[in-house]
């Protein structure tokens, strides 16, 4: 039980208290922290209809964590230099990379009307479960969070093969344009940066969870013109 409250606390904003880090329940990530972030969402979105409204309180429910990994990210790429990159990602100052990465992905998420509340909730559900496996395969080139990370998802990332088939289910061709996009940015920035850590990880579930709400908006209005 403490593991799972330790997956609430590292991954959502929720007032669950101040409990120790601990990856041993890493597996739970999708169906525990995804189904509540992307709850909040979906919620706003079924009593707003505001896909703006929706993602901004997605990305409230997530204390805001996982997009400061983003601007990071966005901020270390504008640098050729491979430890010159890896100092700006420690840098707390933003600059015009991480600027542009935050409000590039936002515009884009807000901007996506998905034709139901519950495809918040798998949005999540499949940003999630994609950096478990990820992780899986990748190498940190630093010890902290996301060394751990990776080294719990090494072990544990079957687990989060039900929740990619559920995404791929409900809509295949938003997951496969998704996941392409995902996984190109995300080899792009590890090669650039040598390895993987926690704010490439967060970076991570801030690019696909925005991709997949836009292909899913893309794919629909395709279908429904088409028929």
């Amino acid at each position: 039980m403490r593991c799972l409250k330790a997956v609430v606390a590292f991954f959502t904003a929720l007032p669950v208290g101040g409990a120790e880090l601990d990856f041993s329940c890493i597996w739970a990530t999708p169906y525990l922290a995804g189904l509540m972030v992307g709850g909040a969402g979906g919620a706003v979105y079924f009593l707003t209809h505001s896909p703006a409204a929706a993602y901004a309180a997605l990305l409230l429910a997530t204390g805001l964590h996982h997009l400061d990994g983003l601007a990071d990210v966005g901020d270390a790429l504008m640098v050729r230099d491979r430890e010159r990159a890896r100092q700006v990602l420690e840098d707390p100052r933003r600059g015009v990379g991480g600027i542009f990465a935050v409000v590039a992905l936002f515009a884009l998420a807000a901007s996506a009307r998905p034709e139901s509340w519950l495809d918040y909730i798998v949005t999540d559900l499949y940003s999630k479960a994609l950096a478990l496996v990820v992780a899986a395969y990748s190498k940190p080139f630093k010890e902290g969070l996301g060394s751990l990370f990776i080294v719990s998802a090494k072990r544990q990332w079957p687990a989060a093969l039900p929740a990619l088939a559920v995404a791929a289910w409900l809509h295949p061709a938003a997951f496969l344009a998704a996941t392409v996009l995902s996984l190109f940015f995300y080899v792009a920035a590890y090669k650039h940066l040598g390895g993987a850590n926690g704010d490439l990880l967060g970076a991570l579930l801030e690019v696909t969870r925005a991709l997949y709400l836009a292909t899913v908006d893309l794919s629909t209005s395709l279908i429904n013109g088409l028929f």
